[in-house]
């Protein structure tokens, strides 16, 4: 129970961190492969799932920084592998045509192969 305690802890941490790495200039930092880089440990069941729970609850507080958009759970989920050890960076696409940009990003971990969930939602579309 302690190792979910713990896993659920990693993940709120994650999604309350979200806007300050968003907003702020540590968000190039996720672009990139971790400077330095840990013993890899597992990371613990739930710890991402509890992240991206919590950014869908704060999503719903008016006036609240948090938003339930692909790059806030992108910038959570690095920020809780990085947590454990695991190399992991935040890609942002971005594509633009007739007049709307779309941009998407998503979670690259160093130990598999490129995996976007797509998990659904929809990428950000801007009109012009």
């Amino acid at each position: 129970m302690i190792r979910t305690a713990g896993a659920v802890l990693a993940g709120a941490r994650a999604a309350l961190a979200a806007p300050r790495w968003i907003e702020g200039p540590r968000l190039t930092e996720l672009l990139r492969p971790p400077a330095r880089s840990r013993a890899e440990t597992r990371v613990p069941r739930g710890a991402t799932g509890s992240a991206m729970r919590l950014l869908r609850l704060l999503a719903r507080v008016p006036g609240r920084r948090w938003r339930n958009t692909c790059l806030y759970r992108s910038v959570a989920e690095c920020l809780v592998l990085r947590r454990y050890g695991i190399p992991a960076i935040v890609k942002i696409g971005v594509k633009s045509g007739e007049g709307d940009i779309e941009a998407h990003a998503w979670v690259v971990r160093a130990d598999r192969e490129r995996q976007d969930s797509g998990d659904g939602h929809e990428p950000l579309v801007l009109r012009a």
